[in-house]
């Protein structure tokens, strides 16, 4: 009976519900045993990666050497001789690490960190001095590289190797790539060190570039002060010497006894107190000679086309293009005993002991005179600044006297007026509704305009000299203590002094260019120091 039954039992759901059950337990059973005998065989692979994490580099490349040897046919083996490569990178040995690469990108050319590998490889070669290798390799793999850690660490490497090379033009491109780079990445990596110095010196060979020069110096020398580094004083010299040029006899000026300065883009004019007018180019260092009928020159200004002088002999406009001399006076003669110079819209101001106040109209070509029996007051001006509202002289003999344009009303601050203890005013400069005063041995006032209220600066300086605005930055040049800078926004007093790094502290005059002071000295020539605006 069953023989009969049989055929119908095997294509019974009994039958097929049994067969399936063994079969379902059979694979079962295989992949368990199959996933085991897998997660086996990839346990030191595992840990070799965890150490890897930790930075026990040492232990995680024997996981991966044992790894390898032990299961060679596994898919994991490819990723362990990069991650053996990166622990022998990670402890800087070198040679070990470029045979490691040879040997992976020989194996497996396609390799899933093929470019990583490739500046891998460029940067052990730089490392054992092989530059020529290592730029072929790092300059070819360039384009393939997208990652940012990685174009920073083929960057600055390049950099490195150009600098070392001398080819600063290469090495300026990629170091400052590799900065821009560092700073995105936030890297703290301690090689920013040297690329900052590299990129200090490169730029230190071009005198236009000497605020790149100083910032990059300060940077290195930061970095190097967190580091303990030893160089650092000899870049803080390096620096020093950098932020202050020399401008003086021994580049060819004639006379170190500056009078005034006026930059005016390549071009910087430099009046001197015995030897005459001198323009100093910057882009070629060199120093010529402007003919004018005086020697003994005190003010400059210049303009598009013309070149305004005041001297002890008179008062001159001497064209650019032509170096033609024209002798400015009006009916009473030539303007002797000239002082300072300066331009408001078209009439250009000049000072002096004899005449007072000259005003020199360029459109009518006319010079009219205020002296004593004007709003000036005297005859003896010495010190001049003026703004779109008000025009502001400095006596010898009669204080100050402010001009309103507008309504022609005067405001004179002498001792007898305000408290002022000094008639005798070496300089002044217009802030807004404040004028600042520099009274010779007696110190610095302020003057508010709106207010009408005369306040001394609780600063001890005697014999102001010279003022310049930048800013919230007033500069207080001195006869004897160098410069005050006072910041306005939280009214500190910074000391720029010949202990500082000046020259001399006997400053005549001071000119803001950007971030650079233009200083002349009496009898030390001129300092041109890079001081960014301070915050």
């Amino acid at each position: 009976m069953f023989k009969k039954n049989r055929h119908k039992f095997l294509f019974s759901k009994t039958y097929k519900a049994i067969v399936f059950k063994l079969f379902a337990q059979s694979l079962f059973f295989f992949i368990t045993t199959f996933a085991l005998f897998s997660a086996d065989n990839l346990e030191k692979y595992y840990r070799g990666i965890e150490k890897f994490k930790k930075h026990e580099y040492t232990s995680a490349r024997k996981e991966f050497e044992e790894f390898v040897k032990e299961h060679p046919y596994e898919i994991e083996v490819k990723k362990s001789w990069y991650y053996m490569v990166r622990t022998l990178v990670a402890e800087k040995k070198w040679h070990d690490a470029i045979t490691r690469i040879n040997i992976t990108l020989e194996r497996y050319p396609l390799h899933e960190d093929r470019v990583e590998l490739k500046v891998l490889l460029g940067r052990c070669l730089y490392k054992v001095n092989a530059h020529a290798r290592a730029e072929k390799i790092l300059r070819g793999t360039a384009s393939t590289v997208k990652d940012d850690a990685l174009r920073y660490l083929l960057d600055k490497t390049l950099g490195l190797i150009y600098y070392d090379a001398r080819k600063f033009g290469e090495a300026q491109k990629y170091l400052e790539s590799a900065v821009r780079l560092s700073k995105k990445l936030n890297e703290k990596d301690k090689e920013l060190f040297d690329i900052y110095v590299a990129l200090a010196k490169v730029a230190s060979l071009d005198t236009s570039k000497t605020a790149d020069a100083i910032r990059y110096y300060a940077e290195a020398i930061s970095i190097g002060e967190k580091d303990s580094k030893k160089d650092v004083n000899v870049l803080k010299l390096e620096m020093r010497k950098l932020a202050i040029r020399r401008v003086d006899s021994k580049n060819g000026l004639k006379d170190d006894n500056i009078a005034d300065i006026r930059v005016d883009g390549d071009d910087v004019y430099i009046a001197t107190w015995g030897a005459g007018l001198f323009r100093f180019v910057r882009s070629s260092e060199k120093i010529e000679r402007i003919n004018v009928p005086s020697a003994q020159l005190r003010g400059l200004y210049v303009d598009f086309d013309d070149i305004y002088v005041a001297s002890f002999d008179g008062v001159f406009r001497v064209s650019k293009k032509s170096g033609e001399v024209a002798v400015l006076k009006d009916e009473a003669g030539e303007l002797k005993l000239g002082q300072k110079t300066l331009k408001d819209d078209r009439y250009i101001y000049f000072t002096t002991l004899t005449r007072g106040l000259i005003q020199y109209d360029t459109v009518k070509k006319k010079v009219v005179a205020f002296g004593k029996d004007s709003w000036v007051g005297s005859n003896q001006v010495y010190a001049l600044d003026v703004d779109l509202s008000y025009i502001v002289v400095g006596t010898l003999d009669h204080g100050v006297i402010i001009y309103n344009k507008e309504t022609k009303e005067t405001v004179s601050i002498g001792p007898s007026e305000t408290g002022l203890k000094s008639a005798n005013i070496k300089a002044v400069l217009l802030d807004g509704r404040y004028v600042y005063i520099g009274a010779h041995n007696d110190g610095v006032y302020v003057y508010d305009i709106h207010a009408k209220k005369l306040t001394k600066l609780s600063m001890e300086i005697p014999f102001p000299s010279a003022f310049a605005k930048r800013e919230n930055e007033i500069f207080i040049g001195t006869s004897g203590q160098g410069i005050r800078v006072l910041n306005r926004n939280n009214n500190s007093v910074t000391k720029l002094r010949a202990i500082e790094g000046l020259s001399s502290d006997e400053i005549q005059i001071i000119r803001v260019e950007g971030d650079f002071l233009w200083i002349g000295f009496l009898e030390k020539g001129i300092d041109v120091l890079y001081l960014p605006e301070a915050l």
